[in-house]
């Protein structure tokens, strides 16, 4: 979602400041090595030829470019971190009027997941590990299931690809073990380096083409990954010696390898354990802090009111109203419509409606443990470090090298290079997962019922007596109502510069709401005591045209001005009736 300000917007404090710091520096280092190779360019172009001054003008590009992104990224982390009044993002699509705006940010749920969760006291969030190694790491450390869905990704890339070069590694071992115990015929040869060279091609392409970075690990999905990778991977590690061994014994000579990759080799691993051991602390330490609870608050009653179906609902919306966080609409994922379902002579039936309501998140702090804050910091200094030496690595192969293009220095001035530019990526990369977690607080409502409902008729002041007279409808319903609230806490991955916390949002801990909950149902059965079922006229004006009609009748004649006969009237009007009634002597 784009920034949307309004004058009472959410606080909440720039994370990536000191991430934005270590960038800007790394940058300018890099840009001055970068300028350095370019005020050398020209006696390259001297010395080594023409070749030479394109492969160098080539490599100063690099430099610079790679330079000035990271001067412009840490600038862009240390400046203002805008915040509108509708971030973060919904749990799943929000239905509030006039929130057409916030609908196109990822969501990671709908709303029956949501109906789901809240009723089945479950956490859809969480997921169990697919592949062979996620499932061995999650049986070391349990908690890793409860990670945010960032962290996790991260795990499982960090994994996949620390288990692919360890168990190419073990097959390359066993081959040159087999060659020394006179087994096979790989160490008689320079196939052992070519094997070695294989190896290190494959960490290449593993680690530096498919780097680790932030676009993979912020999908919109948690990644399971697929087994048959692992038997892709397996098979091929064996079969490549197996083939290897098989040339050999058919006599084929293989010629010498250009270089040996021992040292290479070394550096990678070296450099690939320190990410896999850093990450797996850091997720420790952050796993730690879990507490995967799916609590439920939940009032189930049977009302009968002479009351609308639908003051039902509304009574719970004029509640929740009072529950916005700074006049915030509260986020709609059911909507509230309940639905009458007529039956006979269209004066009783029957009713239902549900509705799903959460209410502004409120951003708060996360409380990492001072360990998990110096290791952070210390893998992203590591991270920069390891760019810098990549960029200087770059700089001084390429100014060592003089206007041939033998194989061992092209290898050696991409190898060295790429492989610490991916591990060094692969550190910034976890680290900014964990300066970039944001947790907020919010309340999950879900008001669902069914009833019945008949007609009737009221009507007051029906006496002859009676000036004014009020005819009423009266409705008769019978309700049954499943209240559920919880407390929720909830975790994005926030992001530097533009659409900061339009990332999806996922539940971590579902928590009772007791509190809340009488609350919601004292006001419903408030609202619903204070209905008035008599139509009366409370305006001044109204009662005052009344009063003056009643002032005309009494005034007019008619049965209300007579006065009453006295007993003597009484008593001669009913001899006069006798006389009238007895028969004439004459006739």
């Amino acid at each position: 979602m784009s920034f949307q300000y309004g004058s009472d917007a959410p606080e909440i404090r720039n994370p990536f400041r000191q991430e934005g710091l270590l960038y800007l520096i790394s940058g300018v280092i890099i840009a001055i090595i970068g300028v350095i190779s370019l005020l050398t360019l020209k006696g390259q172009i001297e010395d080594n030829g023409l070749a030479t001054g394109w492969f160098g003008l080539a490599v100063t590009l690099i430099l610079l470019a790679g330079g000035v992104h990271f001067v412009t990224k840490g600038i862009f982390k240390m400046s203002r971190f805008y915040v509108g009044r509708d971030v973060p993002a919904s749990l799943a699509e929000n239905r509030t009027e006039g929130a057409e705006a916030t609908t196109k940010a990822s969501v990671y749920y709908n709303a029956q997941e949501i109906a789901q969760m809240i009723k089945g006291r479950k956490n859809l969030t969480f997921r169990e590990p697919v592949t062979l190694f996620d499932r061995v790491l999650h049986n070391i450390f349990p908690n890793f299931i409860f990670l945010p869905i960032a962290m996790r990704n991260y795990l499982h890339i960090l994994v996949r690809n620390t288990a692919y070069s360890l168990i190419t590694l073990g097959v390359y071992l066993l081959a040159l073990l087999s060659g020394s115990l006179g087994l096979t015929l790989l160490t008689t040869s320079s196939m052992s380096k070519w094997l070695g060279i294989l190896l290190a091609v494959f960490l290449f392409v593993l680690w530096v083409v498919t780097p680790i970075s932030a676009k993979k690990i912020n999908a919109n999905i948690l990644y399971d990954g697929q087994r048959s990778q692992l038997i892709w991977v397996v098979v091929l590690t064996i079969l490549i010696p197996a083939a290897a061994e098989l040339l050999l014994r058919q006599g084929i000579t293989i010629p010498e390898a250009p270089f040996n990759p021992a040292f290479a080799l070394v550096v990678s691993y070296a450099l690939i354990l320190l990410v896999a051991t850093a990450g797996m602390t850091l997720a420790k330490l952050r796993s730690e802090l879990t507490k995967p609870l799916t609590e439920v608050s939940e009032s189930i009653d049977h009302w009968q009111e002479n009351v609308h179906p639908k003051d039902f609902f509304r009574a719970l919306d004029l509640k929740m109203t009072d529950l916005r966080y700074k006049e915030m609409p509260n986020r709609v994922y059911r909507e509230l419509n309940p639905n009458l379902h007529m039956e006979g002579n269209m004066d009783k039936g029957s009713f239902d409606g549900d509705t799903i309501q959460e209410t502004q998140p409120v951003y708060q702090d996360i409380s990492y443990p001072e360990p998990l804050k110096k290791i952070r910091f210390g893998v992203a200094v590591g991270g920069h470090i390891l760019l810098i030496i990549a960029a200087f690595l770059l700089f001084i192969l390429n100014q060592s090298r003089g206007g041939s293009f033998p194989i061992s220095s092209l290898f050696t001035g991409i190898f060295f290079p790429g492989i610490c530019f991916a591990t060094g990526l692969a550190l910034l990369t976890m680290a900014h997962v964990y300066w970039g977690e944001m947790q907020f607080k919010s309340y999950l409502v879900q008001f669902q019922g069914e009833g019945t409902y008949s007609e009737s008729k009221l009507s007051v002041g029906m006496s002859v007596n009676d000036s004014t007279q009020s005819e009423n409808t009266v409705i008769r319903s019978s309700f049954s109502t499943w209240f559920l609230a919880s407390e929720l806490v909830t975790s994005t991955q926030a992001r530097s510069g533009r659409h900061a916390l339009d990332g999806p949002r996922y539940i971590l801990g579902m928590h009772k709401s007791d509190e809340l909950l009488n609350q919601l149902v004292s006001h419903v059965n408030d609202y619903l005591e204070e209905k008035e079922l008599i139509a009366v006229s409370s305006s001044e004006k109204d009662g005052e045209a009344m009063q003056a009609l009643y002032s005309a009748n009494k005034a007019a004649p008619g049965l209300n001005d007579r006065q009453k006969p006295t007993q003597a009237e009484l008593a001669k009007g009913a001899k006069q009736q006798t006389a009238d009634d007895e028969p004439d002597e004459n006739s």
